[in-house]
């Protein structure tokens, strides 16, 4: 299956709809010397990623983009992420506009909740990460999270990272893992774990231990 958006393919299982493998998804970062990013920086792309889902599942999606503008979290969004924000309150009809949220809600970025998930994580809003076999809950999510309206410096503000040690160590065991998965795809072996799921934490992880210099991949 090819994504339109992200250019990217992946395998599926066809019995238990894991992903098995991803096609053109790089992983491995481009540096090897860790620099924490700032809670701050962390806190404002978890909200950047809550509110990209809200832009994508939300029925009034315009409403989301407003209050990313309101509370000055526009600058934090990236290139894509603009773009995605710019449709709700764009000069499409109303019927485009809903046409493209319903594409999108079929796209790989749907998968950014389980970034989302590590970042809250790395905060320490999230108390465990569970093996990468079922996708998280985002309801759940939601509960450590400003709702629709509510001021997102309160949340900014109280930010705080896990130990440096912590969030290194859970990214190497998220390597460990996808390199089983890749040898064990290509003895076509069968793994309970799920791929993409993996692959979105440790971009997630990777970005916030700064071996990534963009969000967007």
């Amino acid at each position: 299956m090819t994504d339109s958006d992200t250019n990217k393919q992946i395998s599926i299982d066809q019995n238990s709809g894991r992903v098995n493998m991803i096609y053109n998804f790089p992983v491995y970062p481009e540096k090897n010397e860790v620099h924490l990013r700032s809670a701050e920086d962390v806190a404002k792309r978890a909200l950047s990623l809550h509110l990209l889902l809200g832009v994508i599942f939300y029925q009034e999606p315009e409403k989301v983009t407003e209050w990313a503008i309101q509370e000055g979290l526009w600058d934090s969004l990236s290139p894509q992420e603009h773009s995605f924000f710019t449709v709700p309150i764009s000069d499409l009809s109303p019927a485009e506009k809903k046409w493209k949220q319903k594409a999108i809600q079929s796209s790989l970025l749907t998968w950014r909740v389980e970034g989302l998930q590590a970042l809250l994580w790395s905060m320490n809003l999230v108390e465990e990460l569970d093996l990468p076999i079922e996708r998280c809950d985002g309801n759940m999510l939601g509960e450590v999270l400003p709702e629709l309206g509510e001021s997102l410096q309160t949340f900014i503000a109280q930010a705080r990272l896990r130990p440096v040690e912590e969030i290194v160590h859970m990214l190497e065991q998220h390597f460990q893992i996808y390199n089983h998965q890749v040898e064990a795809f290509a003895n076509e072996e069968d793994l309970q774990f799920d791929m993409l799921i993996t692959y979105e934490r440790i971009h997630a992880l990777n970005w916030v231990c700064g071996l990534i210099s963009q969000w967007d991949d």
